[in-house]
């Protein structure tokens, strides 16, 4: 049931990231290619499973770590 709730959660954070074309870009504000706990804070969903998202642990999400979250 975890599973199901977390990637439920995933699907919308993946359409509420990427629905306004390049949202990632967005989200991006220093244009680092990152996005920062400080950059995700525009998004209540976003912040609540960035820790779930941030695969390597260093603190940022690439767009990789978005994609491959979000695929599964």
């Amino acid at each position: 049931m975890k599973k199901l709730m977390l990637s439920t959660l995933l699907m919308l954070t993946a359409a509420s990231v990427f629905a306004a074309g390049d949202a990632f870009s967005m989200l991006d504000s220093n244009s680092d290619g990152l996005i920062s706990q400080d950059e995700a804070k525009v998004d209540d969903t976003l912040t609540a499973i960035f820790a779930d998202l941030d695969i390597n642990q260093d603190g940022y999400l690439s767009k990789l770590e978005l994609e491959v979250r979000t695929e599964n």
